[in-house]
């Protein structure tokens, strides 16, 4: 088992308190040496937030896209049922397999 490096930063960019628009992830993984990991999908990536906006709720994965540069990747998320996204902050715990590969991360957003 070797250690993945991941850094994740999250951006309200579409997604505002009252909607359910895509909140966007965006993934860093690199392998221990700092090589980029390319390959992942879906099954890859595991999202939960840990604290949610009040009155808000836990999230679906909609998607997870491969950027162009190697390594990078984004996890779309929504909020679970018919939930709309609630004003305030939001951290989600990000992890990442490939194989017995694994690393985790936080990542923070302010929705507003």
């Amino acid at each position: 088992m070797a250690r993945l490096i991941v850094s994740a930063f999250s951006e309200d960019t579409i997604a505002a308190p009252g909607n359910r628009q895509p909140n966007y992830i965006i993934v860093s993984v690199t392998d221990v040496n700092g090589v980029p990991v390319t390959g992942l999908v879906a099954a890859n990536f595991k999202t939960q937030p840990m604290i949610v906006g009040p009155g808000g709720a836990l999230v679906n994965v909609t998607g997870v896209a491969a950027g162009i540069l190697p390594g990078f990747y984004n996890i779309n998320v929504v909020p679970i049922g018919t939930e709309t996204w609630k004003a305030g902050v939001y951290i989600f715990a990000v992890a990442v397999t490939r194989g017995a590969d694994q690393g985790q991360t936080l990542a923070t957003v302010l929705m507003d």
